[in-house]
């Protein structure tokens, strides 16, 4: 029979055919499942501290800025080194506070929650704006600058007046305008972009802003049900300005939303047990990374009692598959490799040999593209985009109570074949008794696994090294008897 993988789903039934009950270093593509790209060190150095914030911001000419910043600090990347542009005074962030960024036109915008809001205009150090709000949260929409969670109250938002960013003070006709989220309690945790819209997130709740204009400017409305984010970095736009798409995690499972309702997508698959290991105490160290070209989200949270996530869950908004890559890391960012410029070129090939082997009239330079990666615990930015080191998933259950099933190959089809693989079987003569296994077995020459055992139900691990994809298994065997 063909095995079709239906994903990571430790909450299912474990006899529901396809179901991975255990994975480690395995996402979900859109043809199955392929090792998770291992973490590669940058050429940048070490960041000088913890990691609270990061992010590639894009300016008006395309050109980006990368910014990372810790509790008192704010550095820009350049091609190997952090230069420090932060303001004069050092900022007073505590290690639970993020800092965030946006940009609006060419001004890069930063707040911490504990310090003025900040602007760096094109290039240099960023500095106070003159009657900006302290916000934990800042976003732009259109032509509207916007702070969350503000130091007069933790239910706060305000709106610098149209077209700019340092105007402030609410009047109608600047159109800087303020307000409360007080419906439902709780701080705001989150303000995401949507398209035109904006959507400002409580930890069990949800607003959608709209611009009416004058008087009211931006009008708030609380979307229907109780789901919520816990950070601003666990939101992420996963649509298009026209057709605008956040998922999400919040306190009790993942959501997506489109604009009407949210919708949950973990339940009945890692709900329970993502969820139920979450170290609460620490929600807000939550965060999450775009994987635009494989269509994956990776949901990083502490289990552990650290201020530090350590585990990590993948989904694929594409198939509705989960997988699990695990990583201990301080922040998460989409970050823009840049591409190989002829300033850049000496770093990346020492001579001419060196060169890729194209013909003159074919440009050998790469374009800048965004690619996962986090900062570890050692501060140092690093990419998902190395060979996949160490990799296993456990299939669940497959048999039936009422006859004995004598399972002797299993043969997995690759589309990329790992450098090795073993699958070692489990077996138990009902669902409720404890799992037994056998000695694993190496891929065969044949492209299989050959053992043979007898039980109503089995179940199997398959490890590997190095860099492989997985469409489906074909499983053989024939119906024993155990006299």
């Amino acid at each position: 029979m063909i095995l079709k993988l239906l994903g990571y789903a430790p909450d299912a039934d474990p006899t529901m055919v396809g179901v991975l009950t255990n994975c480690s270093a395995v996402i979900p593509t859109l043809k199955g499942f392929k090792g998770a790209p291992s973490a590669s060190v940058t050429s940048l150095v070490t960041l000088a501290a913890t990691c609270q914030g990061a992010a590639v911001l894009t300016k008006l000419d395309a050109t980006t800025r990368f910014f990372a910043g810790t509790a008192t600090k704010i550095y820009e990347a350049g091609a190997s080194t952090w230069t420090d542009v932060s303001r004069a005074a050092a900022y007073t962030a505590n290690n639970t506070q993020r800092t965030r960024f946006a940009q609006f036109g060419n001004v890069s915008l930063s707040a911490n929650g504990a310090d003025t809001m900040q602007a760096s205009v094109s290039t240099g150090p960023f500095s106070c704006i003159p009657g900006a709000p302290t916000a934990a949260v800042v976003e732009t929409v259109g032509a509207f600058v916007f702070g969350f969670n503000t130091g007069t109250s933790a239910q706060g938002w305000q709106c610098a007046a149209i077209g700019g960013y340092t105007s402030w003070t609410t009047s109608v006709n600047t159109q800087a305008a303020s307000g409360l989220l007080t419906a439902t309690p709780g701080a705001i945790l989150a303000g995401r972009r949507f398209g035109n819209a904006i959507v400002a997130y409580k930890k069990n709740s949800m607003y959608l802003g709209i611009y009416v204009g004058p008087p009211n400017i931006w009008e708030f409305n609380q979307v229907v049900g109780e789901a919520g984010a816990l950070s601003q970095e666990s939101v992420i736009n996963i649509g298009t300005p026209e057709n605008p798409k956040h998922i999400f995690m919040g306190e009790d499972d993942f959501y997506i939303f489109d604009g009407a309702k949210p919708v949950p997508i973990g339940v009945s698959w890692v709900k329970e047990t993502v969820f139920g290991s979450l170290l609460q105490s620490r929600f807000y160290a939550c965060t999450a990374s775009h994987d635009k070209q494989r269509n994956i989200v990776r949901f990083y949270y502490p289990v552990s009692d650290s201020v530090f996530p350590d585990h990590c869950i993948a989904y694929n908004y594409r198939t509705n598959k989960w997988g699990v890559d695990d990583q201990r890391i301080e922040i998460a960012v989409d970050f823009i490799a840049p591409g190989v410029t002829y300033d850049s070129l000496g770093s990346s090939y020492s001579t001419y040999a060196d060169l890729p082997g194209a013909t003159y009239d074919n440009a050998f330079l790469s374009f800048a593209q965004s690619v996962p990666a986090f900062f570890d615990t050692m501060h140092q930015l690093k990419t998902l985009t190395g060979v996949s080191g160490m990799s296993s998933f456990t299939t669940g259950d497959l048999g039936a109570d009422e006859k004995v099933l004598c399972l002797n190959r299993v043969r997995p089809r690759f589309l990329t074949k790992p450098a090795t693989a073993t699958w070692t079987p489990a077996y138990r003569m009902s669902p409720g008794d404890s799992l037994s296994s056998d000695a694993a077995v190496s891929l065969s020459s044949a492209g299989a696994f050959d053992f043979m055992r007898e039980s109503r139900w089995h179940r199997g691990t398959m490890a590997m090294t190095g860099d492989w994809e997985l469409a489906d298994l074909s499983v053989e065997g024939t119906e024993g008897s155990l006299e």
